[in-house]
This record gives C-alpha cells, structure tokens and sequence, in this order.
C-alpha cells in the first residue's frame, strides 16, 4: 500500500494547507503580529521544506507570496510597495525552503550512511551524552536509540578488558577530555544491555566545530569474532599443511619397515600354534606393528595426497561389522546405541579409514565419559541446503550423516576450535597421542566430507559427519586370498621389503625375478619377457623410479600388466588409472591385489 504522507501530491496538498493555516492565524492575530505579519508564513515554508523536501517548501514560498500580496492590496496599499514587499518575502521564503530541504537531505545521507556501515558508531555532545547510534550500535549494546538518547555514555557503552576483566575506561569521555583520537586493539570486552560479551576493536575521537571548538566525540567499533573465527581457520589448515609435508618426507621409509614387521609377523603367526608362549609374543609384535600403521595413517590423513582406497559403502554396515569390537573398546560402564537410518544412501569413501574415524570418535567420547555414560551412533540422510553449507564450509547438496554424541564431561568453549589440531589434547601425559580427532578430521575431508563438534561443559559433545551421498551401490567386499602359479617381476630396493614380498608369493605359488633396481629389472625383464605376467614395483627408488620402469617395459610389451606400491601416495593422486598397494600391507593383503589384477588380466 503506498503512503500518501510521502508522495508530491500529499506534500503539496499540506504545504498549501499550512498556507491556508499561516493566512487565517495571521488575519486574526494581525494587530499582535504587526510589523512580523509574514512569520507564520515563514513557519509553513520551513515545515514543508523539512517534512516534505524541496518542492513542497518552494510551493509553500510561492502561495504564501500570493497571500501576503492578496492581504497587503486588501489593506491599500500602493503597487510598488505591494511587489517590493513581495519580492522580498519570496526571496527569503526561497532561502529558507532551500536551506530547510538542503540540510535535511545531508541528514538523511548520513543518517542512510550510519546505518548501512558495518561498524558501530555511537555520538555523544561535549557533555558525554548519546545523541546518535547507529543500527549495528544498537543491536551489539542493546540499546534502541531513543532509550539512549541523553544517556551518560557509561551507561551506553560498558567495555572490559577481555584478559584482566577489568573495566576499561570510556574512550568517548577519554577523547573529550584529552581532545585526541583514543584507539584500542582487541583486548576489549563490549557487554551489552542484557549481558552478551562480544570482543571488540574501537577508536574514538573528538567532534570540532568550524572555529576548533570541541562539539562532542564519535565512536567507531567493530565486533572481531568473525575475523578471529578466519584467522584460527587459517592458522589451523597452515598447521595441518605443515604436519602433511612432515608424514610425506618420513611415511616411505617407514612405511618399508613397517612392512617387513607385520609381513613377517604374519607368517609366523601361521606357523605358531594359538595357545603357546610364542604366539602371544608373535600377535603382541603384529598388535604393535598395527598400531605403528595406524599412527602413520593419522599423519598421513592431513595430506591429500594419502592412500586411500575408496569404495563405495554402506555406514549402517560398517556400524554393524563394527559393534561388537566397539562395546570392548568402550567397556561395561558404557551403554552403546546404534540407530541405523532406515534407507542410507550410500558414500565413495575409504572403508578402512572410516572405521578408523569411527573408532577415534568412540575413544574419545569414551576418555571423556570416566565414570560412564552413553554413546550413540546414528546415521542420516540430509540434504545441506544454501544456510546450513555456509555454516558448515561445504557445498549445498545430499549428503549422509553420522552423528557421534556422548554424555561425557564436554569441551570447554575456548578448545572447541583447536580439537582438531593435531597433538592437541586435554588429556594427562601418556594418555592421548592427539592424533586421534586429527586424524578424523584429515580422513572425512579427504573423502570429501565436513566433520563439526557441538559441546558444552557437563553436557556431552557431539561430532557430526557429513560425507557427500552417492547413487551407486554398495561394492562387494574384496574376495578371500587365492593361491597362483604366474611369473612376477618383483621390484623394490629396499632388501626386507623384497624379501618378504618374494617369500609371501613364492609360498603361495608364484614365480618371482627379484630385481634391486629399475636396471636389473629391465635385464632380468630381457632375458624373461616371454613369461612375466605382472611387474609389481615400488615407485620411489634411486636409481629409476617405478613410473619410469613401468613405461620402459610397457614400451616392450604392450600387454604388461603393472602393480605400483609406496608407502605414501602423493605422486597417484593424479593418475586414477594407476594399479597401487599401499605399504603397509600384510601378506593376505599382497595376494588379493596381486590376485586382482591377474584376474582382470585374464577376463
């Protein structure tokens, strides 16, 4: 509906109404306002202007000319004197419609302005008192304008400093009395009308009139927990970044030894019967080796360039594989509530990650509930609309959820943003590597994903996952290790690693040509190029690097068919057509792949 008190027509139609009012309280109060006939007609040209803008004070000028010409002929008076007087009356009814409306327009520019800048502004005169503030002054105090107007600033305005709790004194009343520009970094606390503390950056400085006297002071303030909240962003993907090159230039080696202990580990646990001293100590050395791999995979997950064998998978079947191993991590104390959703979309994820990220949130929930609680696990299909993306840093889309929440001890609010940097951790010494949310945390960003935490102190934490959904079905799990009789060139120049991988496959069947280095491979690969079916290879070595072996036979043979593995995979992550074992792998791991890809030969 549009509003008459706005529009030209209305403003003429009062403007001449205040006209009309000038000329009849002019005619009956004559003999009071004789020689100043003319100032109520003055009165009507400076409300129209204010009210109404320009137009309508020059129309109000303009009648109010024909009035008082109309009164003063009435009256006797002489043609000359009637225009003289008239003239006149219109030139400064004109100055007063123009400076009226003038005037008014920059207040309204200001007023426009204060109002659209992101900053909070508070006015105060040369006595302290609010004269002026701002929309976002308003909203961060607590204070409408009107209820401030007037109001000793102290009262406005309450500042603390955010480390000592300190009151901080009024940079307004400071910079009217020194009569200089008063400024403060972000050490400062504004507590608003109804107790909300929001950080905050201010600068105040005096107002000065044309001659240099001091009018009053302006203060501007922004609130800093957006910036704060990019800065611990940024400062923590630079940590994540920094802890991604440290796993890169240590995983390969360690990853080397790391195979040859499980590999061999694993052979003799098939070798040593269950029940005797020395199969205790054999699982215990895998157990460790394990833990060993699992650790590198935690470093590892900060970087993108990672090993991860994505598959597509179902999270209810992953829970449910998993509950039995979870109620013995959790113990008798904790009550543990799984809620599959009904209908969960499927995720491309890495199947042996995932569970790693899973067992990491139960260890944590489970640390923090010492005197027990309850878990629960629960997964959910939930489209992330435009909102709920920018919250999370994510794109809008179909996603699936799995929520981890606990009844433990909570986060205090000044460590939820540092949960997730790696080595971060509450726990006593010895108790807590911090990789473990770290790690989660490199895992679900690698598949794609966002991982967030909810949490108050005594009331429980809760971890949200959220993996991007995808239409295709559940993949099979990976078939049973199968025995062979085909001819592999084997390739690694690191001595354990070459063995180990030449006794698993020659126990199981298999021809291998055990080479050092890219040059005695391409020999060993001259005089037997008629029967090799498989080179499986380490990428890195020093003397030729498995890429560049791989072309040189696949140059030869065409048909060859090629197994890359490397304990760290930042130089596949571009080449998706790549056939990689990612190192550390057990011996039955090392038959599947190589079983895999013989097969594929074959079909």
């Amino acid at each position: 509906m549009i509003r008459l008190d706005r529009t030209p027509l209305y403003g003429s139609v009062v403007a001449l109404a205040l006209t009309g009012i000038a000329l009849l309280l002019s005619l009956l109060l004559r003999s009071h306002l004789e020689p100043g006939f003319f100032l109520l007609f003055e009165v009507a040209v400076w409300v129209s202007a204010w009210y109404y803008g320009l137009m309508a004070g020059l129309l109000a000028a303009g009648a109010s000319t024909v009035a008082l010409a109309a009164v003063y002929a009435v009256a006797g008076g002489a043609m000359t004197v009637v225009a003289t007087r008239s003239g006149t009356f219109l030139l400064i009814a004109t100055l007063i419609a123009w400076a009226t409306a003038s005037w008014r327009q920059s207040r309204r520019v200001l007023a426009s302005t204060l109002a659209s800048i992101g900053d909070g502004v508070v006015v105060t005169d040369k006595n302290g008192r609010v004269t002026l503030l701002n929309p976002v002054a308003q909203g961060l105090t607590g204070w409408t304008e009107e209820e401030a107007f007037h109001k000793p600033v102290e009262d406005v305005l309450q500042l603390f400093n955010e480390r000592t709790r300190e009151t901080v004194e009024n940079p307004l009343v400071r910079a009217l009395q020194d009569r200089a520009v008063v400024s403060a970094g972000e050490d400062s606390l504004l507590i608003s009308r109804s107790g909300t503390e929001t950080p905050v950056e201010h600068s105040a400085a005096p107002v000065r009139g044309t001659s240099g006297e001091v009018r009053g002071a302006i203060l501007v303030f922004r609130d800093t927990r957006k910036r704060r909240q990019f800065e611990e962003q940024s400062v923590h993907a630079q940590k994540m970044e920094a802890m991604a090159r440290l796993a890169g230039s240590v995983s390969g080696d360690f990853n080397n030894m790391l195979t040859v202990i499980t590999g061999y580990s694993e052979l003799l646990r098939g070798e040593i019967p269950m029940g005797t001293g020395a199969r205790k100590y054999i699982d215990e050395i895998a157990y460790a080796g394990e833990r060993a791999a699992a650790v590198t995979r935690h470093l590892l997950a900060f970087s993108r360039g990672t090993s991860m064998d994505a598959r597509v998978v179902d999270l209810n079947q992953v829970l449910s594989r998993m509950e039995p191993m979870l109620r013995r991590l959790l113990g008798q104390n904790i009550e543990l509530l799984i809620l599959p959703a009904p209908g969960l979309g499927r995720v491309r994820v890495d199947a042996a990650q995932m569970e790693q990220v899973i067992v990491n949130l139960a260890t944590n929930a489970r640390d923090a509930m010492p005197g027990g609680g309850k878990l629960v696990l629960e997964t959910a299909n939930v489209d992330v609309d435009e909102t709920a993306a920018k919250r999370l840093g994510a794109t809008p889309g179909e996603y699936v959820m799995l929520a981890v929440s606990d009844t433990g001890v909570g986060i205090p609010a000044e460590m939820r943003s540092r949960v997730f940097e790696p080595f971060f951790t509450t726990k006593a010494p010895g108790k807590g590597s911090g990789l473990g949310l770290a790690a989660a945390y490199g895992s679900v960003t690698q598949a794609g994903g966002k991982i967030t935490v909810y949490s108050q102190p005594d009331c429980g934490s809760i971890f949200e996952v959220y993996l991007p959904r995808c239409g295709a079905p559940a993949e099979l799990a990976p078939r049973a290790a199968s025995k062979g009789s085909e001819t592999i060139l084997l390739v690694d120049d690191e001595e354990g690693v070459r063995k180990l991988c030449s006794a698993v496959l020659e126990t199981n069947g298999y021809t291998v040509l055990a080479a050092a280095g890219g040059p005695a491979a391409i020999a060993a690969y001259e005089k037997n190029a008629h029967k090799v079916d498989l080179l499986l290879t380490d990428i890195v070595m020093s003397e030729m690097s498995g890429f560049e072996l791989g072309r040189k036979l696949a140059e030869r043979t065409p048909s060859l068919k090629i197994l890359y593995m490397s304990g760290y995979r930042e130089n596949i992550v571009d080449k998706p057509e790549i056939l990689f074992l990612s190192k550390p792998f057990t011996p039955d791991a090392l038959l599947q792949k190589v079983r895999e890809v013989l097969d594929a030969t074959a079909q």
